[in-house]
């Protein structure tokens, strides 16, 4: 069998590579102030999510990308707008926005540290 190299690191055949995903969408060199939440960074951006951009891959790329990606997509997308449609959302009494905590905790995925707290009010 054939060891494969990659930037001067040598694979020796089967071995299991794990993409940090976490770390590329982090990158100071690709993304200014990386660990802030600024979802407007992707407005004006020609990086896409679907894998074609290599700096943002959380459905990974390539022809090892994820098969469910246009599923997950417009899943999350069609329960976001039903809830978006049906609920005003408001801050529990006495919090105000500033407070809101969006840390999250690094893994595969990144989950928030310290829970969301809204109450939903029937729109209609």
């Amino acid at each position: 069998m054939k060891i494969s190299t990659l930037e001067g690191y040598k694979f020796q055949p089967r071995t299991i590579v794990y993409v940090n995903a976490w770390a590329i969408g982090r990158d100071p060199e690709i993304w200014e102030n990386p660990e802030e939440f600024m979802s407007e960074r992707f407005l004006n951006n020609d990086i896409d999510f679907k894998g074609q951009d290599h700096e943002l891959i959380p459905f990974g790329a390539g022809k090892r990308g994820c098969p469910g990606l246009a599923l997950g997509v417009a899943s999350v997308q069609l329960a976001l707008s039903n809830l978006l449609y049906a609920f005003d959302w408001e801050l529990p009494y006495g919090l105000k926005k500033e407070d809101i905590d969006i840390n999250g905790r690094p893994r595969i995925t990144v989950n928030k540290k310290n829970d969301l707290c809204l109450i939903p009010k029937k729109y209609f």
